[in-house]
């Protein structure tokens, strides 16, 4: 599986799959620059689901509608690229009002275990890092809340 067909089946998944459990993408962008950075994919959208009636006004009564961003990027990545990164996307949350942000960096072989061992140290809350090493199907996530629930939803290889 090369890159670009991981992030067509990344995007697949925000847009139509697992992940519409988690949030409601309804607009995705690829080669979006924001921060200094440019993403290869960037998909966003609210909390709130859409539906039938009843669970139209059931979401509007007991969820809040939390702004969601997933940001995907595939260049070669360092600690010091790491850095840069979560402080764009942090940037890019303020200037969207966004109140949680995936961050998933792809790339077809393994991570330097300096990134890795970046990204287990990663304490932002609402920030979840997915290290996504598709030539051997392996996802390191940040170890907060954000980043584990982001585990099975980047996980796509079939």
């Amino acid at each position: 599986m090369t890159t670009d067909e991981y992030l067509l089946r990344l995007e697949r998944n925000l847009m139509t799959g697992s992940a519409r459990w988690v949030a409601d993408f309804t607009e995705s962008f690829r080669d979006y620059r924001s921060g200094g950075a440019s993403f290869d994919l960037m998909a966003r959208g609210g909390m709130r689901t859409k539906g039938l009636l009843l669970s139209r006004v059931f979401s509007y009564l007991s969820l809040p509608n939390y702004q969601a961003a997933c940001l995907a990027y595939t260049r070669e990545v360092n600690e010091r690229r790491l850095r840069s990164l979560l402080r764009a996307v942090s940037r890019f949350m303020r200037e969207e009002n966004i109140d949680w942000a995936w961050l998933v960096l792809v790339r077809t072989g393994p991570f330097a275990a300096t990134v890795e061992k970046a990204v287990g140290g990663i304490s932002l809350r609402e920030i979840g890092v997915a290290l996504v090493d598709v030539e051997a199907r392996r996802v390191v996530t940040s170890p907060n809340y954000v980043g584990k629930r982001m585990a099975d939803h980047v996980r796509c290889f079939r």
